[in-house]
């Protein structure tokens, strides 16, 4: 969902940038730089996703009142470049949608936090501790990985963000709870089936794209 300008309190704006630059920091100072500097291949397929994403957030489905539903797909982009990568990805994804009024400048860092920073890191715990607990299995990476975490990111992250329409007063408490809440688990389970069949697709077409997955870890002697 993209929050539109003019709509949070100065406060939840305030608060939303000082963490979003947190979380830009950290993720600007722990990213892998030396896998993209030098690799055009690697930054052509870096914009090419971020404008897919653009377009994908650009078209959402109204119910009205301002409250509207799109497809997230951060779990695709995280398991394609890690959650620092993937996390810039969003919000480039975003400065092009608030160019174009899709989205407010003041609600930016907000949206961020929420479509892009809040699935992406959800993703990435549960991708490591696949990893570290469970069999190296193309299964495993596929069903888990890209659907499960898919579908609860896109949970939670909607969730959140109908906590925020009511915290921030954007939305009455009923109006979120009639015409927001029952939605997310419609819109979970084909996030889930979106992100599981795309990354199923790369794995076996694209694979060099993937930086969270190898040959050699998920499907050499299995």
């Amino acid at each position: 969902m993209n929050l539109p300008g003019g709509v949070l309190p100065l406060s939840w704006v305030i608060g939303s940038f000082a963490l979003a630059l947190l979380v830009l920091f950290q993720a600007v100072r722990t990213a892998p730089w030396h896998k993209v500097m030098g690799d055009s291949h690697a930054q052509h397929v870096f914009f090419g996703v971020t404008l897919a994403v653009a377009l994908l957030w650009y078209g959402s489905a109204s119910i009205g009142d301002g409250l509207t539903f799109h497809f997230l797909m951060m779990t695709t982009v995280t398991l394609l470049f890690g959650w620092q990568f993937a996390v810039l990805s969003a919000l480039l994804a975003l400065v092009v949608l608030s160019a174009f009024g899709q989205t407010g400048w003041d609600a930016i860092a907000l949206n961020w936090l929420l479509m892009g920073v809040v699935p992406a890191l959800i993703t990435w715990w549960i991708l490591v501790a696949a990893y570290r607990w469970l069999p190296h299995h193309f299964f495993v990476y596929v069903f888990l990985n890209a659907f499960l975490a898919g579908g609860i990111a896109a949970f939670i992250a909607l969730a959140l963000t109908g906590l925020v329409l009511m915290g921030a007063e954007v939305q009455t408490v009923d109006k979120v709870n009639h015409s927001f809440m029952p939605y997310i688990p419609l819109l979970a389970a084909p996030e889930a089936f979106l992100n599981g069949f795309v990354m199923a697709f790369l794995v076996m077409f694209k694979p060099e794209w993937i930086s969270t997955f190898t040959d050699e870890h998920y499907l050499k002697g299995k």
